[in-house]
């Protein structure tokens, strides 16, 4: 397996252990092809998780009420 991201936030890259075919935050934080996006677009890991963590707030939100 690879390891990403020296930055502290990486998982070793591998499939999925979940039984759906969504990634978790940590699993989108160290994908290789996000990760190439991510470069591309000048997006930072802290403002991607930063992303990632409010959406997720925001659908727990929503699904609640």
């Amino acid at each position: 397996m690879n390891t990403l991201f020296s930055s502290g936030y990486c998982c070793s890259v591998g499939a999925t252990t979940g039984k759906n075919d969504e990634l978790t935050i940590s699993e989108a934080l160290c994908d290789p092809l996000i990760a190439m996006v991510m470069r591309a677009d000048g997006v930072t890991i802290e403002e991607f998780k930063r992303l990632l963590e409010a959406a997720a707030r925001a659908l727990k939100a929503n699904l609640a009420s």
